[in-house]
């Protein structure tokens, strides 16, 4: 394999400079700018006006990503900083650093070094061509069916397997995904995702949902595809690896315990280690060159409990700042306290020295603030950790605060509006 572009200044020069890029109000950008900020690196972000990365005391810079210039708030952000790396935080800004790539071939050697060798960028960005290619690999997962026309539609409806699973390509966090028990609940699913095409309904995620890159479209980026794919009854898993050069440095997995929404994100998880994750894990970072951080999301069988590869999430997520246990957390052989060690340790001229975990290895935790939105008498609750940012009061408060779109008036009285609609 040959080998990435090496950093012209990383590897001599401390600390290194590090650029979170995220496009939504999720926290793990800012508790991985607190992890990284600690670890001593000079740490700036570009997110969107109001984020929560505000809160976050130390950074050496923090950016607006604007609505009707996007490609030029990611080339200002990227001249002021310098960075060694740009580590993304949700699909769209890997996008983003997709165009980057292409829009300017200078910059070729950061985002690959950030996120692995470009030519494989294509399959990254279709959960088709992605499980086509898992599957070639001997990775067990089902393959999807993509819907190109109401003909395709209609054949699918004349299938009596249910349930089944829609998803539309670009969405995330457990959006775009829809899953169907029978042939009108398949029907009226296809036409929710069909309406994410609609130009109105990008100018109201503008509007009302706060999504400032929304008008943004690349012409790196192929048309979103809706696919169907076989349901797995089973267990939600997911891993998030960080590799260099095809290679995994470290990784942590788990199970769900506790979810908002039938396909939302985990909120309580169990640490696991299941060997055909990694497995799979290795080969896919081997096959698409990957460096940086990456996520596997999986359904463990429920009669074998097998893992069946469902997506990718080529980029950091909440797992980033999650305390390693030492035996199961590197593969490469150097302990590192967190996953988000792992991935600063890939520009450092000295490997990173362990730092303390701000939390201890627990079999069982909560996300924070999200653990929040469950029952105060759940038992998953009583029996894990809440990964609260103590040391960070500013922005614990700030992060049990609705995010900036849900203060806005006008999204209220949208949320109002659609309820009015519904009761009649």
């Amino acid at each position: 394999m040959s080998s990435a572009p090496s950093a012209p200044h990383a590897q001599d020069s401390f600390p290194p400079s590090i650029l979170i890029l995220s496009t939504v109000w999720w926290p793990l950008s800012a508790r991985l700018a607190v992890r990284l900020r600690n670890l001593g690196a000079s740490v700036s972000a570009l997110v969107p006006p109001h984020h929560m990365m505000h809160a976050v005391r130390g950074l050496a810079g923090i950016h607006e990503l604007r609505p009707l210039s996007i490609a030029q708030s990611v080339d200002r952000a990227n001249a002021a900083a310098s960075p060694a790396l740009i580590l993304p935080t949700d699909d769209t800004a890997v996008w983003l650093l997709h165009d980057l790539a292409q829009r300017r071939p200078e910059m070729l050697p950061l985002v690959e070094r950030s996120l692995g060798r470009s030519r494989h960028f294509p399959l990254l960005r279709s959960r088709r061509a992605f499980l086509e290619l898992a599957q070639s690999l001997a990775i067990p997962c089902p393959v999807p069916r993509v819907i190109r026309s109401a003909a395709d539609m209609q054949s699918l409806l004349e299938q009596d397997h249910y349930p089944t699973v829609l998803k539309y390509d670009g969405t995330s966090g457990g959006y775009g995904v829809v899953i169907a028990q029978n042939a009108a609940e398949l029907h009226s699913g296809y036409r929710m995702l069909l309406r994410h095409r609609l130009p109105l309904r990008r100018l109201k995620r503008l509007c009302i949902n706060g999504d400032v890159t929304t008008l943004f479209r690349s012409s790196t980026l192929p048309a979103d595809e809706i696919t169907q794919q076989v349901f797995v009854p089973g267990t939600p898993a997911n891993g998030l690896f960080v590799a260099d050069q095809g290679r995994i440095l470290a990784h942590l997995q788990v199970k769900a315990v506790r979810t908002l929404t039938p396909t939302g994100a985990s909120v309580v998880v169990d640490r696991i280690f299941h060997p055909a994750i990694l497995t799979a894990a290795q080969k896919l970072a081997a096959h698409l060159e990957l460096s940086g951080f990456f996520g596997l999301d999986f359904i463990l069988d429920g009669q074998t409990g097998d893992p069946w590869l469902l997506e990718i999430n080529p980029r950091a997520t909440q797992l980033c700042t999650i305390p390693l246990a030492p035996d199961t957390g590197s593969p490469s052989g150097q302990a590192f306290a967190t996953l988000a060690d792992a991935a600063l340790s890939r520009v450092l001229p000295t490997p990173l020295s362990t730092a303390s975990p701000a939390l201890p290895v627990h079999p069982r935790f909560a996300f924070f603030p999200q653990a929040h939105q469950l029952p105060a008498d759940d038992p998953a609750l009583a029996t894990a950790v809440v990964d609260r940012p103590e040391d960070e009061p500013e922005l614990a408060a700030e992060l049990l605060r609705p995010v900036w779109p849900e203060r806005r008036p006008w999204l209220n009285l949208y949320n109002r509006l659609l309820r009015r609609i519904d009761r009649r």
